[in-house]
């Protein structure tokens, strides 16, 4: 339905109406790449990228990645997953691959209003770089790492985060995650904000 409504909309636009693994554009061929990425602990089957193993939010990044020319950048909301996750293998593949620019974490409320849902995300910004750099333990950036917030309950998130709270719209706080978990965290916002 949002397809078509699109095509409606903008008729002098090319609008694809189908999922993102049967699009078929050349490596390359976007200056910027912007996108409210699906979060969701499925994969997606692309044979190009089979033996990643990625969930769809990766897929997605890894993908956009291929697709955006060197020098593109990146714009994409996403699951705070990405950035949080205790397997920085994903975060290296980026980190390899295109430049951090920075990042901003919303409040858990942020799409309370519009799909009912609360869920910490991140709008994260990246540059492609022109070729791939290899990245290990050794000189991975910051932003790649998790590590424990001892000052907000012992709770483990993004170093970059910890290192710049000003990029946090709200406080950092244990939660309980799905299925009633002890071991999340979300990003709470003061009382009356107005994000």
């Amino acid at each position: 339905i949002t397809g078509r409504i699109a095509k409606l909309l903008y008729p002098e636009a090319e609008i694809f109406n189908t999922g993102y693994e049967n699009t078929r554009f050349e490596d390359g061929s976007f200056d910027i790449s912007i996108g409210n990425i699906p979060f969701h602990s499925i994969k997606v089957y692309d044979p190009r990228y089979e033996d990643e193993n990625f969930f769809i939010h990766d897929y997605f990044i890894a993908k956009t990645l291929d697709l955006t020319k060197p020098g593109g950048i990146i714009a994409f909301i996403t699951s705070q997953g990405t950035l949080d996750k205790t397997d920085d293998s994903v975060r290296r593949y980026i980190a390899e691959r295109a430049e951090f620019i920075g990042a901003v974490r919303l409040p858990n409320t942020a799409f309370k209003a519009l799909a009912g849902t609360e869920v910490t995300a991140d709008i994260l910004f990246l540059k492609k770089r022109e070729f791939p750099i290899h990245v290990s333990s050794y000189n991975q950036p910051e932003w790649v790492e998790t590590d424990i917030d001892k000052q907000h309950g012992w709770i483990r998130y993004n170093r970059y985060y910890q290192n710049h709270p000003e990029m946090v719209l709200g406080e950092m706080q244990p939660c309980k995650k799905l299925y009633g978990r002890e071991d999340g965290t979300a990003c709470i916002a003061p009382e009356g904000y107005d994000l």
